[in-house]
């Protein structure tokens, strides 16, 4: 496994890459939508023309092929190959071609990587379906699902990762129990202060020089907030917040599992 490369899946407009290459890293870095892709290629020419960065122009699918992409017009975060995800709140989109790789194809040609980031709006647990656990990172991030978070807990754990995290994409903090109990019985505008008030004591929104920008995934491996926890832990966190989503009562934030 080599120490130095990365895996950004699920690009976006580029912060995380431009992160990961800012400590020294290679990245490859998969983005399926072809208008970002564009963009990316000029952000990173330097990069790409040096070998420290490549971009794969593809979607990660169940198989090989070609598939319609959904671009939402309006906030880039939101394309998808599933159209309701893409059509958020009415959304302006349109469909393209895109070519697709299954996950377990793209790791026997560029390698296996340290830390893979994984943030492609519900279908992060395609990644983890491609690892094995002798082809697996040594971490692993993906966007926590609300409903489908105890489906991708068991991927992790069938792997064999033993410590988590679950990270605020917005206070860059963990969520403690104790708090998840507090903020249900808060008024929704509380709940916010709430966890802002937690995030500047406890997120993590800088590494050295490097500040992290509202929307980034923010710091991986052993540079993120908090204790690791076991399964068990996690899992229980994890119930609480889905839970609270099922009830109305969410507080409003999105997550991230990271795994080791």
């Amino acid at each position: 496994m080599p120490s130095d490369l990365i895996y950004d899946v699920g690009v976006n407009v580029g912060t995380d890459s431009a992160y990961y290459l800012h400590k020294g890293f290679r990245v490859v870095g998969i983005e399926a939508s072809p208008p970002l892709a564009d963009q990316l290629r000029l952000m990173f020419s330097n990069e790409i023309a040096t070998g420290q960065y490549t971009l794969l122009n593809v979607g990660v699918a169940a198989e090989a092929g070609e598939f319609d992409f959904w671009v939402c017009d309006t906030k880039s975060e939101w394309s998808s190959f599933d159209r309701k995800i893409a059509s958020r709140n009415g959304a302006e989109h349109h469909s393209v071609k895109v070519k697709t790789l299954r996950f377990d194809q793209i790791v026997a040609e560029h390698g296996i990587p340290l830390y893979c980031k994984v943030d492609i709006e519900g279908n992060d647990w395609l990644c983890l379906a491609g690892m094995d656990p002798q082809t697996r990172p040594r971490y692993v991030s993906i966007e926590m699902s609300y409903e489908k978070g105890d489906r991708d807990f068991k991927l992790l754990r069938d792997l064999g990762f033993k410590e988590y995290k679950i990270i605020s994409q917005v206070s860059w903090s963990q969520p403690t129990q104790a708090l998840i109990s507090l903020n249900r019985k808060l008024p929704y505008r509380l709940r916010r202060i709430s966890l802002a008030a937690e995030g500047l004591l406890r997120g993590v929104r800088s590494d050295g020089d490097w500040k992290f920008e509202f929307g980034s995934s923010g710091s991986f491996a052993e540079s993120t907030p908090g204790r690791w926890h076991s399964f068990d832990e996690a899992y229980a966190t994890w119930l609480k917040l889905h839970h609270l989503a099922k009830s109305g009562s969410s507080l409003g934030d999105w997550y991230d599992i990271h795994a080791r």
